[in-house]
């Protein structure tokens, strides 16, 4: 067993975590809408009014901040007027990216109310690639003007006579590829030129530009400097890292493992050029800002016959535990991430199988760190190693994060053992402030490649963790490939 000792500094505050880093992402893609949130009012599966009502409550639990949708590529395709309206007249269109019918059962109107259902914000992202500078625009009117005009007697006369009040707009998504094939020079003049007649339509909105991916870390630069004096359209540039490319979800070897972990670290370098640039190209008056609104585990099983879908094994909560601890360390920088995807695709947070459904191991760790939300991030040193990956690339023999809520006096740690045969003894100790009571959970699995299926949905999920504490300091075991997760009341 390795022995870890650590101290948290509990006045070395470096900045607060927003909550939207931990935010979700859905899109019309293999069974994530259809039938992950929607299966008609007539479907034998509980639901309201059309929405499933397991995976409403399930999620619900998770308080996601906030949820983008209608894409990812879907959105550069779709036309946001085939999807309100009567259902029964709505047009069936062709799903250019997906290989699949898109029936438009479920549009604007239906997203906003699964968002109310869930209790989170609504993301949407406008068509740039096959639409017009009047549908994004005739799009914010609908969602959120409060003038009496012809779209919002129409959002009225659809069930909804006040406005939704979109805060976030995405223009484009990646406008690089499926969006439209783009050089970011041209993305920048259209986005200015889109941006410029939302923003008139309501000016309080918060709109989000394509960015890059690890292979062209140049576009962000280059369409910051094709706005010139435009800066003040851009609330934040959003980028995009997906993981575990070629890998297997199910059939990885140790070495996979490892080197999925390793891969950590190239998020960790796209995120210090992006947050570096981004404060560069802002001033006093207007701060750009970061957002990651697609990102997670994408394995070879999930393409696009397959809907995308791919199993969740213990893997992949290390790999979001991880992640959410490299995000913490951007703070105030990064003010969003959006994994892909919440239901039936890519890293999911809930499978569904008929009526059955189950939450998986990355859902837990949701779970487990929405406690970090909004608190303050604690400096803190160990004298944990590190583990060097296949890759030729490191991390951390346990990786640990706190942060402190001044307002109830509690501070949450969590802490990852990412080895596969080793448990780990952590001790830590707070310099300054006092112990009164402490509870922790921990998720771990007997298999890393274990995982659930809505027929077994409780192969994984968490325990109760044994904490032994004193006046300072506090000491647990983490079983190897665990997360853990323990709040402190503290005291003076």
């Amino acid at each position: 067993m390795n022995q870890v000792k650590g101290t948290i500094y509990t006045n070395a505050r470096k900045g607060q975590v927003s909550e939207y880093i931990y935010s979700n992402f859905m899109e019309h893609l293999g069974r994530c809408i259809y039938p992950g949130v929607w299966v008609g009012e007539n479907s034998t599966i509980p639901n309201d009014n059309g929405i499933r009502l397991d995976v409403a409550e399930a999620l619900s639990k998770l308080e996601l901040p906030a949820l983008r949708w209608p894409g990812g590529c879907f959105a550069d395709n779709y036309h946001w007027r085939d999807g309100i309206g009567p259902r029964t007249t709505r047009p069936r269109r062709f799903n250019l990216w997906w290989h699949q019918p898109e029936t438009n059962e479920f549009g604007t109107d239906e997203f906003i109310r699964f968002c109310r259902m869930i209790g989170a914000e609504p993301y949407l992202c406008a068509n740039v690639g096959s639409g017009t500078v009047e549908e994004a625009r005739s799009w914010v009117e609908y969602c959120n003007s409060s003038q009496d005009t012809e779209l919002t007697r129409l959002r009225a006369a659809n069930g909804s006579p006040k406005p939704f009040n979109v805060r976030f707009w995405g223009v484009g998504n990646e406008n690089w590829g499926c969006g439209g094939g783009m050089d970011p020079v041209y993305y920048g003049h259209l986005y200015r030129n889109y941006a410029t007649y939302m923003r008139k339509t309501a000016p309080d909105i918060e709109l989000i530009a394509c960015g890059s991916h690890p292979r062209i870390p140049e576009w962000d630069g280059i369409f910051l400097e094709t706005l010139k004096r435009a800066h003040h359209l851009v609330d934040y540039i959003a980028i995009h890292i997906y993981s575990a490319r070629g890998m297997s979800d199910l059939n990885y070897s140790d070495d996979d493992y490892y080197d999925l972990l390793g891969q950590i670290q190239i998020m960790d370098e796209q995120l210090h050029r992006a947050t570096a640039l981004c404060r560069a190209y802002s001033t006093s008056t207007h701060q750009i800002g970061v957002i990651m609104d697609e990102w997670g585990t994408w394995y070879k099983e999930a393409r696009t016959e397959t809907g995308l879908y791919q199993n969740s094994t213990m893997m992949d909560a290390v790999f979001a535990a991880l992640s959410f601890h490299l995000f913490h360390e951007y703070v105030p920088d990064l003010y969003m991430t959006n994994m892909a995807q919440t239901i039936n695709v890519l890293q999911s947070l809930v499978l569904t199988e008929g009526p059955l459904s189950c939450v998986t191991p990355t859902y837990y760790i949701y779970e487990l760190f929405k406690r970090h939300r909004g608190g303050t991030v604690l400096d803190l040193s160990c004298n944990a190693a590190t583990l060097e990956t296949p890759g030729g690339k490191k991390i951390p023999e346990v990786s640990i994060s706190a942060t402190y809520c001044a307002e109830k006096d509690i501070m949450h740690i969590t802490a990852v053992n990412p080895h596969l045969s080793t448990s780990t003894n952590l001790d830590l100790t707070l310099d300054l402030r006092h112990i009164s009571s402490v509870c922790g959970k921990v998720l771990t699995s007997a298999k890393v490649r274990n995982y659930n299926t809505p027929k077994n949905p409780d192969v994984i999920k968490p325990a109760t963790l044994d904490v032994r504490h004193s006046d300072k300091s506090l000491s647990f075991i983490l079983p190897p490939h665990s997360v853990a997760a323990i709040s402190l009341n503290l005291t003076e």
